[in-house]
């Protein structure tokens, strides 16, 4: 299975969190979370920012929130405009 799909079909309710910016929807990656997001807002404001929203994902993407070689696979564009690349694990002796 292509690695994009894979990780959006396991993280689609942070996705439609950091998208729309919900309140408490999506946060953490659970259906709801008992506390209100950092990143959220009022769902007619986070609805009309939707491209901002898109470009912030990919911002957070290649500033750590997830793993790099994540990030290059979620949007290869991106890093490759930018210069990022996939980093190798470390060779294992046996």
């Amino acid at each position: 299975m292509n690695k994009k799909i894979k990780y959006i079909l396991e993280n689609w309710k942070m996705i439609l969190h950091l998208l729309f910016r919900t309140k408490r929807f999506g946060v953490n990656n659970m259906e709801w979370s008992q506390q209100d997001s950092l990143f959220g807002q009022s769902w007619i404001i986070g609805f009309a920012g939707l491209l901002k929203n898109y470009k912030m994902m990919k911002i957070r993407a290649f500033s750590g929130f997830i793993p790099l070689n994540d990030a290059i696979a979620l949007f290869p564009e991106h890093a490759r405009r930018n210069g990022y690349h996939a980093i190798k694990p470390p060779l294992t002796k046996p």
